[in-house]
């Protein structure tokens, strides 16, 4: 996954810009327990480039506040007809949920992420601006979005997040060390020693608006196997999808991004 070629131009934002970046991220830390949606989970796993098995599941989703800026998601089971049960699931991703993104720029982060802008365009009806971004924690679980590397797109005018495409920190380099040490592996009965290393790469997408924030729709998890040096193979996807949001106690500006204003 190729998130942006290197154009040479220097890491860091300016003082003013990085202060306005972290209150937009402290704005979120609020509006965290403000709304509930609907979460409708899929997740494909792949066998030869084809997907093979599917499965769909619909929660009542929330998030609740814990130590500090800690934000937790809280899952409740959704029957058939939409309503919600009181039963609680645990049904979380190995990777970062959504709702972390909003703080790629907060105070707490920057001192673990290098950042840079590249340059401004359209997308949609929106004017953004795009900033590439660099964590600085060594990549394990996953969990953390600062074992990530990545671009992001912000509304040029409230610098609030339209689109984000991440891979983990370094992941080219390690999948090269990983398939070069996998293709050198003791050959027994025509096989390799140990599977094919495997990459990830994610995608959150926010097209929902409201008092000038901009909210997760859509989250994408991906996970791939390296099948020669230059190509790979697609082994599972997991999306999220976030609808019906309510809001409580906030004003009444909400649209939709794919709506004209």
């Amino acid at each position: 996954m190729s998130l942006l070629p290197d154009d040479g131009s220097p890491w860091g934002v300016a003082p003013e810009l990085a202060a306005r970046l972290a209150g937009v991220a402290a704005k979120y830390l609020d509006y965290a327990v403000k709304f509930t949606c609907t979460e409708t989970a899929r997740n494909a796993r792949f066998d030869d480039g084809e997907a093979k098995k599917e499965t769909s599941k619909r929660y009542g989703y929330l998030l609740l506040r814990g130590d500090g800026q800690t934000i937790l998601e809280f899952r409740q089971k959704m029957k058939s007809d939409g309503t919600v049960t009181t039963t609680e699931v645990n049904d979380a991703e190995a990777f970062p949920p959504a709702y972390a993104w909003v703080f790629l720029f907060s105070q707490a982060n920057q001192p673990y992420f290098a950042y840079r802008e590249r340059g401004d365009r359209f997308e949609g009806y929106d004017w953004v601006r795009i900033f590439e971004f660099k964590g600085a924690i060594p990549y394990t679980d996953g969990r953390d979005i600062r074992q990530w590397d990545g671009v992001v797109l912000v509304d040029a005018t409230t610098l609030t997040p339209v689109e984000i495409r991440a891979e983990p920190g370094h992941q080219q380099e390690r999948l090269k060390v990983l398939f070069s040490r996998w293709s050198q592996s003791f050959n027994i009965v025509g096989g390799r020693v140990g599977p094919k290393p495997i990459g990830f790469s994610g995608r959150v997408m926010f097209q929902t608006r409201r008092d000038q924030l901009t909210f997760p729709t859509q989250l994408r998890y991906s996970s791939f196997r390296a099948i020669t040096s230059k190509s790979t193979e697609p082994t599972e996807a997991s999306t999220r999808e976030y609808s019906a949001y309510q809001f409580f106690k906030t004003e009444t500006n909400e649209r939709a991004l794919d709506q004209k204003p």
